[in-house]
């Protein structure tokens, strides 16, 4: 029974990180948005970008994560 709290924890933690994920990749969002609207095009402007992308990224492999960890309680 100790193996299935401590993979539930650790599921839990990581859903926790997805949700702070989305919260700081729509935060991002919502500025490059306004920075396009203004039409103030800068280095702000691509940093947001970047990091939109990469925190997509991150927000894939975390979720993928989350899936394998739940399909792998059925082992335990």
């Amino acid at each position: 029974m100790r193996k299935l709290d401590k993979a539930k924890e650790k599921i839990g933690i990581f859903k926790f990180y997805l949700g702070l994920v989305t919260a700081v990749l729509l935060s991002i969002g919502a500025s490059v948005i306004s920075l396009y609207n203004e039409g103030s095009i800068n280095v702000l402007f691509w940093l947001g970008s970047i990091a939109m992308i990469v925190l997509s990224l991150f927000f894939f492999y975390t979720a993928k994560l989350i899936h394998k960890k739940i399909d792998d309680l059925e082992d335990l």
